[in-house]
């Protein structure tokens, strides 16, 4: 007990060392460290392992010359928007989610903490398909999975305009899907409403609500209707992405397009009605082999309304 105290204590003093008091604004003060920064301001870890953060106009001047300053050392991690999404965002976007994913899970079966949940039960006998290594989230689909990995979780509301981040690594012949979902909405198969799917060649935008997984068409997908649906549904774009190395995603719905940004810059753009859902619910990443992705965000933006 008195070792396990020691060493409790030990990682306490050493998480207090690089801690600091930050001030706000307003004169109130928070003690925490530095994680990490982007554009719009600074990821933050309180002493009880929480991370918030915290826009530069809500930091005292003091903090944000550190953060420019003796601060760059922590600029890794966090979310590098593309100018005009991190404008978006700073100007109307309400944060949904976050995970870094940098902490410890089970070895034994998916554990990755509230609110995520996997079909690793339902569609791979238990199996461990979701782990946490090094930060990041490794999902590698069981030999005994009847099904891609589904990764997911329900956000705090509904969004419909939206900004996403997320540092992806795909492996040889790999392929992510970010699929964003309304489990409410029966007129398409499961909630799917529309989607990004990405491999190292290839990057797929497809309004799914209008033709794949629209439940008219399900027992007719030989019909000259549904062929017509899904040429205007879905669009293919090449890709560059290279194996085996970190790369920036970043995707914006606005109004009926879709448009996607890797390592900052736009590649693929697509209009269709189904892109243009205001009350999808629920996210998933979809893995039919292996991904790792890292420093998840998603923004819910807000109309001139305020909705």
């Amino acid at each position: 007990m008195k070792i396990a105290i020691a060493i409790l204590s030990a990682a306490i003093l050493a998480s207090t060392l690089h801690a600091r008091t930050w001030t706000s604004s307003s004169g109130s003060t928070i003690e925490a460290e530095m994680v990490s920064k982007n554009s719009l301001g600074v990821n933050l870890r309180r002493p009880d392992g929480k991370e918030i953060f915290v826009k530069f106009d809500q930091l005292s001047q003091a903090d944000r010359e550190f953060v420019e300053g003796e601060g760059n050392e922590a600029s890794d991690g966090g979310f590098n928007l593309p100018s005009q999404l991190a404008t978006m965002v700073e100007e109307s976007g309400v944060l949904l989610m976050e995970d870094n994913f940098n902490r410890e899970d089970s070895d034994e079966t998916d554990d990755l903490g509230e609110p995520w949940a996997t079909n690793s039960k339902s569609r791979a006998m238990g199996d461990k398909q979701n782990d946490l290594v090094d930060g990041a989230l490794v999902m590698t689909i069981s030999p005994r999975a009847d099904h891609a990995i589904s990764t997911n979780f329900m956000p705090k509301e509904t969004y419909g305009d939206c900004v996403l981040f997320v540092r992806m690594k795909l492996e040889e012949g790999g392929q992510l899907k970010l699929a964003y979902n309304d489990k409410a909405d029966k007129s398409v198969w499961a909630g799917h409403i529309n989607g990004v799917i990405m491999n190292e060649k290839s990057i797929v935008l497809a309004d799914e609500r209008s033709a794949r997984f629209k439940m008219e068409y399900r027992e007719n997908k030989e019909s000259r209707e549904y062929k017509d649906a899904m040429a205007a549904a879905e669009k293919s774009f090449p890709a560059e992405i290279e194996a085996d190395e970190w790369h920036e995603v970043a995707t914006l719905h606005q109004g009926d397009t879709l448009t996607v940004f890797i390592d900052g810059k736009e590649v693929a753009s697509h209009t269709s009605p189904g892109f243009n859902h205001p009350t999808k619910n629920h996210f998933a990443f979809a893995v039919p082999k292996k991904a790792i992705v890292d420093d998840f965000y998603l923004w819910k933006l807000k109309s001139a309304e305020g909705e």
